[in-house]
């Protein structure tokens, strides 16, 4: 059973001077998957079974990333369609 919260993405930016880090999950069937993407055109795909694995990884990478001077700028989440809120009421108005 799976017991991590569903999301389609998850993503982190990460720069220093003219380099960027990109660093993107992506649920994968019953696992997940870490893209990097940088710095230069270096791109790697890591796969994990379970999302701890996963987040002990991103973890250790986002510290060597700021060990080497690399500041966060961005982050995002982006979660599947069935989990968006919707406001109360929203699918029951009607036009007068």
């Amino acid at each position: 059973m799976k017991t991590s919260p569903v999301l389609n993405q998850f993503a982190w930016l990460f720069t220093r001077d003219e380099e960027s880090v990109r660093l993107e999950i992506y649920e994968q069937g019953e696992g997940f998957r870490l893209i990097i993407n940088g710095p230069g055109p270096v791109q790697v795909a890591h796969e994990f079974d379970t999302m701890s694995s996963l987040m002990i990884f991103v973890t250790n990478y986002q510290e060597q990333l700021r060990a080497n001077n690399y500041k966060l700028q961005a982050s995002a989440e982006r979660r599947a369609n069935s989990e968006r809120r919707q406001r109360p009421g929203a699918s029951e108005r009607r036009r007068s």
